[in-house]
């Protein structure tokens, strides 16, 4: 039976992990197929010449002009070029097909000069079309049938000026558009044009264009405003590092993923790309250091994975100066270790969960499934690579939100546990506070009885003197007299026994002057008797009783004075039915106010909440095997505690 209850948690997991990763899968492949230029419906050039009639303008507003264009590389062509000569493509290519004017050839320059050229047939009769053109790298002049039409930078050679961005341009046209695009590129990563420009009717590309920026404001503003309250909470919060660590993680990741955004507020300054690389390379050190931290990893080993993160961090923050060196194998080789970063921290935070599942640590299921959607985003990046988004982002990018989204209810739940701890802890410190106070009180009243049980020693032999000289004198009469008022001065006020057990007689003297004082009538009772075990032994801290029994008793006064009627009451019952078991049950009276939410009972205090009372309550008991049942009578507004303890 015991491995049976330990088997079927990990087997349900095992289940769930897979079928988080079988949905994450499923989401980037309906990404890849409905959110992707490269799979987009609609018509496409064959050498350099695009044909939109009517019909196919009606059907797809929006085309993305991926494939064939003319590419002349090393050439920094005008409209005249064309006008003065034949010139003759160096071949047709597609938009993406490389990253750099290399083109594939892992000798030659990723930096240059080439152009790209691209004829499209419009109807005859003249409109308005736009124009979106993504960012090319790095500078670059556009012509619109023969005439300039766009530019950012400068791509000469010798007064080169980088810039990038996202442009768009009206064209009124009819017939025939030509589209010459001149670029140079000294300075970046990547060089030329790598993402496909959108050509269209205006509305409806402004229309796809608000939507793209309006998805990437919506995932910047949300994690943003999340980030800052996890600052706030940890900052506010004592020793709360996981919170400041999730609150540095949500600023990393709108670093990361707000290019688009910043391209337009700050398109002068030439850091957004350092931006992103850097904010990614750091987002996976701090989920590095958060799993480690969730899964209560110790060894150094786990260091130098951190460690490594933050050598490629300080690579990624070089990284301009790295590109204009123009050294292909050193840029391949800052790809390339980008890349191996990514699997390396995906290996170290899926193998760190899976050990702390395994292991029980608390809150770490979000975390897996967050970290296993991370993992199958990565496979399809590489499976299926030709994917630009058309409205959302990246697979990476996406299971990036994903995953701060799952580590934040992580950081959450560990944050609402450190939460209900605290309280506890505190409750409990208050309650120890209340029986020591209670048992100064107590020691005080016996302190009182043993001075007045030495007294009335000291009296008795006079006492006996008295007594011994009626007898003698045969006075019986007065001798009778005598002890008669001697019975009535000398009854003193014996401190009831109201439970063997001492945290419960304390206590209930305590509570027993407070009724008192409030015209309640408290009725405590109590059956111990076993065989085996000692009636004043029970295997449970004072702490935790005092906590229990005090807060039962509270509930059950504060009830009686919130109460209608008079004639107040409280009846205790304690009952050890056996050597390891004991059931405390309290009834007292109500007022008609009793509010419940599903199972449970509404604090008076705390509106539509459970009260900490009765949550404190339930929490020992379950902590010592047992259990704790509410009822409320509402005929005869009656309120019943029902607690079971194995101790």
């Amino acid at each position: 039976m015991n491995e049976n209850n330990y088997l079927i948690p990990k087997v349900t997991t095992l289940l769930t992990s897979l079928l988080v990763c079988v949905l994450a899968l499923l989401l980037w492949i309906g990404v890849y197929q409905y959110d992707n230029k490269y799979t987009s419906k609609g018509p496409q050039a064959q050498n350099g010449v695009l044909t939109l009639d009517e019909g196919a303008l009606s059907q797809y507003p929006v085309v993305f002009l991926i494939e064939g264009w003319e590419y002349y590389a090393g050439r920094l062509l005008t409209p005249d070029d064309f006008e003065q000569d034949l010139l003759i493509p160096d071949n047709y290519m597609f938009i993406g097909q490389f990253g750099g004017f290399e083109a594939g050839d892992t000798t030659a320059s990723p930096h240059g000069s080439a152009s790209y050229r691209l004829r499209i047939q419009l109807p005859a009769e003249t409109k308005t079309y736009r124009l979106e053109i993504p960012e090319i790298f790095s500078a670059y002049r556009l012509y619109i049938n023969g005439q300039k039409a766009a530019g950012m930078g400068n791509p000469e050679r010798l007064e080169y000026v980088a810039e990038t961005g996202n442009r768009t341009v009206s064209i009124q046209a009819g017939g025939s558009i030509e589209l010459l695009i001149a670029v140079s590129d000294y300075s970046h990563f990547y060089s030329g044009m790598v993402y496909p420009p959108a050509f269209g009717e205006p509305q409806a590309v402004d229309t796809l264009l608000n939507f793209r920026l309006f998805f990437r404001t919506v995932l910047c503003a949300a994690a943003l405003a999340i980030g800052l309250l996890a600052l706030f909470i940890g900052l506010q919060s004592r020793n709360n590092i996981p919170a400041i660590l999730y609150g540095v993680l949500c600023l990393s990741f709108v670093g990361y993923v707000s290019y688009p955004i910043t391209q337009i507020l700050l398109s002068s300054i030439p850091l957004s790309y350092t931006l992103e690389n850097v904010s990614f390379s750091a987002m996976l050190i701090i989920v590095m250091l958060i799993t480690r931290r969730m899964c209560q990893l110790t060894s150094k080993w786990c260091l130098i994975f951190i460690l490594f993160g933050a050598i490629i961090c300080l690579t990624a923050a070089s990284g301009p100066m790295l590109w204009k060196t123009g050294n292909l194998p050193l840029m391949l080789v800052y790809s390339y270790g980008i890349t191996i970063y990514q699997w390396i921290t995906a290996l170290f935070i899926t193998a760190a969960t899976i050990y702390g599942v395994v292991k029980d640590r608390i809150h770490t299921k979000p975390l897996l499934y967050g970290i296993l959607i991370f993992d199958t985003a990565l496979i399809t990046d590489r499976v299926l690579s030709l994917h630009e988004p058309i409205v959302t982002g990246w697979f990476i990018e996406l299971a990036s939100f994903i995953l701060v989204c799952f580590i934040g209810i992580t950081i959450g739940q560990e944050t609402a546990f450190r939460y209900r701890e605290t309280n506890i802890l505190k409750e409990r410190s208050d309650n120890m506070e209340k029986l020591y106070q209670r048992q100064q009180t107590y020691y005080n009243v016996l302190k009182q009885e043993v001075e007045e049980s030495k007294r009335i020693r000291h009296d008795m032999r006079h006492h006996f003197n008295m007594i011994d000289g009626y007898v003698q004198n045969r006075q019986y009469d007065q001798l009778s007299s005598y002890v008669s008022e001697f019975k009535t001065s000398s009854i003193q006020k014996n401190s009831n026994e109201y439970c063997p057990i001492d945290v419960i007689n304390i206590l209930s003297h305590h509570y027993d002057t407070l009724c008192r004082e409030n015209n309640i009538h408290l009725d405590i009772r109590y059956s111990l008797q076993t065989a085996k075990t000692d009636i004043k032994q029970v295997d449970m801290s004072d702490g935790d009783l005092c906590c229990l029994f005090s807060n039962l008793m509270e509930n059950a006064v504060e009830s009686c004075l919130r109460a209608e009627k008079r004639n107040h009451s409280i009846r205790v019952a304690i009952v050890r039915p056996g050597p390891s078991q004991l059931y405390i049950r309290v009834w007292n009276d109500t007022d008609g106010n009793i509010k419940a939410n599903g199972n449970n009972y509404v604090s008076s205090k705390e509106k539509d909440r459970q009260g900490y009372g009765l949550i404190s309550i339930r929490r020992i008991a379950e902590k010592y095997q047992g259990e704790a049942i509410f009822c409320w009578n509402k005929t005869k507004r009656e309120f019943e505690s029902k607690i079971t303890l194995k101790v």
